[in-house]
């Protein structure tokens, strides 16, 4: 299928994440006596970052805030005073803080950290374009759409990605590629995981594969906002070979995320990277990995530069081992 004909469809999926949000209750003051609605998204060592519906992400020095009250409940505040969870946060003259534990103080904010808390439900559509005329002409088409559902301990995680390349009218890259994760917070930074996924490319040397998996994972929300994952795992993946016909394997997993919120900037980096490699022989794996740079826009939207990098130890004949595209892309958030 060309990507001309899935177009519309793409399309049409990308536009209805342009959904209604509420408006954000909070305020927050600053010295010079602008007022900017939203709300509290997180503290760290010198800034205070404040989400405006019209504005977007904004990182305020600390010495910049002259109040603020919100009502974002913070799973983890760092003071002088010891560490407080579940906690509100309003500030006059100093942060007062009321938390789940009957726990009610003041503290300053400029040794105060808060950690931000996750929404129950989040994502992002990204969508890129590119066209080449000349002595060949080619079109580039990316999109991908990632979600995330938080109900108590259970996460839900889905993943949908459209890759399509076209040469002189002929389709010479195609690959779909879908992938569900529930993940089990059995502690505060500890989680066990189920995975399924799905992935057709029709120019790869594996047409086709499914994957059945589960692990546990690690995740880690440093005071400078960098947030990292690791999971570790088994998988069980069922390959269709065009030439070969169909394998059943036992793989091990490695998977690596790392966003950072730069601070005293609107930039946004990450590296997101998975590896999969076959019980009987390490040697035969398979790399996907993605490196870039978010930049925010105005509101929810957002535009991407990003390195992508896949890399198969066992391809077919006539392909190469390795795959790389930079993508410049343009994306919402919600």
């Amino acid at each position: 299928m060309s990507w001309k004909h899935f177009l519309p469809t793409v399309l049409a999926v990308f536009l209805t994440s342009f959904t209604s949000h509420p408006l954000l209750a909070g305020t927050i003051t600053l010295t010079n006596g602008d007022v900017i609605h939203g709300e509290l998204q997180a503290v760290d060592k010198t800034h205070v970052q404040w989400k405006s519906d019209v504005l977007g992400v904004l990182n305020i020095e600390k010495n910049q805030v002259s109040q603020f009250s919100s009502n974002t409940v913070m799973p983890k505040v760092k003071s002088q005073a010891g560490t407080a969870r579940d906690c509100s946060l309003k500030m006059t003259d100093e942060v007062e803080r009321n938390c789940a534990t009957g726990l009610h103080d003041s503290q300053p904010l400029a040794t105060l950290v808060a950690m931000k808390p996750l929404p129950p439900f989040s994502g992002d559509a990204r969508f890129g374009f590119n066209r080449k005329d000349g002595n060949t002409d080619s079109a580039d088409l990316d999109f991908a759409v990632n979600a995330q559902w938080l109900k108590e301990q259970l996460r839900h995680e889905v993943e949908l990605l459209v890759e399509s390349e076209e040469a002189d009218g002929v389709v010479v890259d195609e690959r779909y590629e879908a992938n569900y994760q529930l993940n089990y917070d059995f502690r505060e930074q500890w989680f066990s995981y189920t995975r399924l996924g799905y992935e057709k490319d029709r120019f790869n040397a594996i047409d086709e594969q499914y994957e059945l998996g589960g692990g546990i994972g690690h995740r880690l929300n440093l005071d400078n906002q960098m947030r990292l994952n690791l999971q570790l795992g088994a998988a069980y993946l069922i390959s269709h070979q065009p030439q070969d016909g169909t394998d059943n394997d036992l793989a091990g997993r490695w998977a690596f995320k790392l966003d950072w919120p730069v601070p005293n900037s609107k930039l946004t980096l990450f590296h997101h990277h998975e590896l999969l490699w076959t019980a009987e022989d390490i040697n035969n794996n398979q790399v996907e990995s993605s490196t870039g740079v978010k930049v925010p826009l105005m509101g929810r939207l957002f535009s991407e530069l990003r390195y992508d990098f896949d890399y198969v130890s066992e391809p077919s004949d006539d392909q190469r081992h390795a795959d790389e595209e930079w993508v410049i892309a343009i994306g919402y958030e919600w």
